[in-house]
């Protein structure tokens, strides 16, 4: 057959897909004038009974690769007869691991890729694609020299060890039928044409066997009809072994439930216990974890735990163990749940007191809690509370948010602010409530691209953030920091003056302008008299302070850390009646060219000390 048919047929071969199409297409080729060596093929049968002959090349989990004339094909692992399947786990399961390969480079600066075989002081002997070469060892750089060097002397060291004691097998060589078998073993399995894999017997069904291959790395179904008779036997008591072992699991944890035991504390699961067999064979450990049948500990100076079957204890440290596994399970009964992440939302507690939120600050009288949302915070006062909507982490006096806006230029007669909304984020943390530094970034729904970030220590709150359009955005958008002091007293229209004012107390908004003086204002002032009578500069802020009966025990301070080419206003368009309703304020770069982003330097600060 001539070079130019041969590669036709080939560039034909790589297109097809199917079994079917390799299947036909192999027929033509093979009557061809082409010689093909037949040692080590194996027949390989599809679900409609046609067989072809092939090399073994790798089996994954998708798909079979097989040789034909030097030409690797994949064949769907789903379009094979049961047999043909079991015969490529076998073979797989029988093949050696592929050599480490070096970079080996020579001294104009070109690079081989090969394994090490062995090098004396004049040369080395490489492996490139099955062959051995020996090369002068003159002829490569001084990495490549050293490499030989130090591959050597491992080599040398690892053949003149002396031998060492053989160590405790887990694999059973003998299969005695009639003997004592283990489930947790690994025994040989023989297919009905004498082929063998080792593995563990993991659950036999009607029609399969499943077993763990390659060091348990690996799970691995087998057809009860491919496997020989020792072997189906095998599996049918390994299965009985298993099941006797359940029924009799079952019954202790029945008697486990209803056995009484000794009291333990919540420390007593970070110490050692004293446990012992029913021989009296006593250990020290500590204990982990445990299932219905076994117990897992941790043992001083043994790098891995522990497992035993409860059936290994006496009594007496059966009911120590179950003690503490009710304690453990009481314990972790009242961590939290986590509900995971979603594309434009942070993972968050989905239960206990933290609930809806991802990342805590708890101090002695306040908590500082980040909003699953990402782009902002609440701030609790722990104070004493009544009524139905107590929450649990107190009183909310403080928000503060990131956001970005933009001028929607829709209709060209009435132009609306709107805000940029999260699409995602770049990562995910986990929840928390020992995190200094929270930082988060992402994508807006527009493409741009945003940093947060919040430092939470108790000696202050610090925010910094900046965001970027993408290119070309028709509507450019403005970044900012808003802060929200929340109103103090519920339906303030509502109540008589004398029960405002008792629930304000001494209440106090305290503005310190850039320019200008100091004012303190009383929360139960109208807006219109305190600009009337006290002149107050609400604008141009370096700080705000919150203080007094709705705050206590604490004071709390907003405060800019530069005022250069920044503005802390309070937003007179949210302001209602009176403060103690609540006031809206907003952190921004003056110049509107510098509008998104508020830089580290000149971040925002909020402080909680005490009143």
């Amino acid at each position: 057959m001539s070079f130019k048919i041969i590669l036709s047929l080939l560039q034909v071969f790589l297109k097809m897909k199917t079994f079917h199409e390799i299947l036909f297409l192999l027929v033509v080729f093979f009557t061809a004038d082409v010689k093909i060596s037949w040692a080590n093929l194996y027949p390989w049968t599809d679900l409609d009974g046609r067989t072809l002959q092939a090399r073994f090349v790798k089996l994954d989990q998708k798909n079979l690769t097989i040789d034909v004339n030097g030409q690797p094909f994949d064949i769907p692992i789903n379009t094979l007869s049961p047999e043909s399947k079991a015969l490529a786990t076998m073979l797989q399961a029988q093949q050696k691991p592929a050599k480490k390969l070096y970079d080996w480079t020579d001294a104009s600066g070109r690079t081989i890729q090969a394994s090490f075989v062995s090098s004396t002081m004049q040369s080395v002997t490489l492996e490139v694609n099955g062959k051995q070469t020996t090369l002068p060892l003159s002829m490569f750089n001084d990495a490549s020299q050293a490499l030989a060097e130090k591959l050597s002397a491992s080599k040398k060291g690892i053949l003149e060890e002396k031998p060492k004691e053989p160590k405790a097998s887990n694999i059973a060589p003998k299969v005695d039928l009639e003997g004592e078998l283990d489930p947790s073993k690994v025994y040989p399995w023989k297919n009905q044409s004498s082929q063998e894999v080792e593995g563990k017997f993991l659950d036999l069904s009607k029609d399969s066997l499943k077993i763990l291959i390659n060091s348990g790395r690996q799970e691995v179904s087998i057809p009860l009809a491919s496997l020989s008779k020792q072997s189906r036997s095998l599996a049918t008591k390994l299965k009985a072994l298993i099941n006797a072992e359940a029924k009799e699991n079952a019954a202790l944890v029945k008697k486990r439930k209803s056995m009484k035991v000794p009291a333990v504390k919540e420390s007593d699961l970070d110490l050692e216990h004293e446990l012992s067999n029913a021989q009296g064979q006593s250990i020290k450990a500590k204990f982990i974890e445990a299932s219905d049948a076994v117990v897992i500990l941790e043992m001083s100076g043994k790098p891995k735990p522990l497992e035993l079957s409860w059936s290994s204890f006496s009594d007496q440290s059966v009911a120590t163990l179950e003690a503490l596994r009710r304690k453990k399970a009481e314990v972790d009964s009242r961590k939290p749940k986590i509900s995971p992440p979603k594309k434009n939302r942070l993972a968050y507690y989905a239960s206990g007191k933290y609930k809806g939120y991802h990342t805590i600050l708890e101090a002695e009288t306040y908590v500082v809690a980040v909003r699953s949302s990402g782009n902002g915070l609440d701030i609790f006062v722990k104070q004493e509370q009544a009524g139905s909507s107590i929450h649990p982490l107190g009183v909310p006096r403080l928000g503060v948010g990131f956001g970005t806006y933009y001028t929607d230029k829709t209709d060209p007669k009435r132009h609306r602010n709107r805000g940029r909304n999260i699409k995602n984020f770049n990562q995910y943390p986990e929840p928390s409530t020992d995190r200094e530094l929270l930082e988060l970034s992402g994508t807006y729904t527009n493409g741009g691209t945003f940093e947060y970030n919040i430092e939470l220590k108790e000696s202050g709150l610090m925010f910094w953030s900046k965001m970027k359009d993408p290119t070309g955005e028709e509507w450019p958008s403005r970044h900012r920091i808003g802060i929200a002091v929340r109103g103090v007293v519920a339906d303030a229209k509502n109540l008589s003056l004398e029960k405002v004012k008792s629930a304000v107390g001494d209440g106090t908004f305290s503005f310190n302008p850039v320019s200008g003086k100091t004012a303190q204002v009383p929360m139960d002032l109208k807006w219109t008299d305190v600009r009337k009578k006290m002149k107050v500069n609400t604008n141009n802020l370096v700080s705000m302070e919150l203080s007094g009966k709705p705050y206590d025990p604490v004071k709390i301070s907003i405060t800019s850390i530069s005022n250069r080419d920044m503005r802390l206003d309070m937003d007179k368009a949210y302001a209602k009646t009176f403060p103690l309703q609540g006031v809206s304020l907003q952190y921004f770069a003056l110049e509107e060219r510098k509008r998104q982003e508020v830089p580290k330097n000149k971040a925002l600060k909020i402080i909680l000390k005490p009143n």
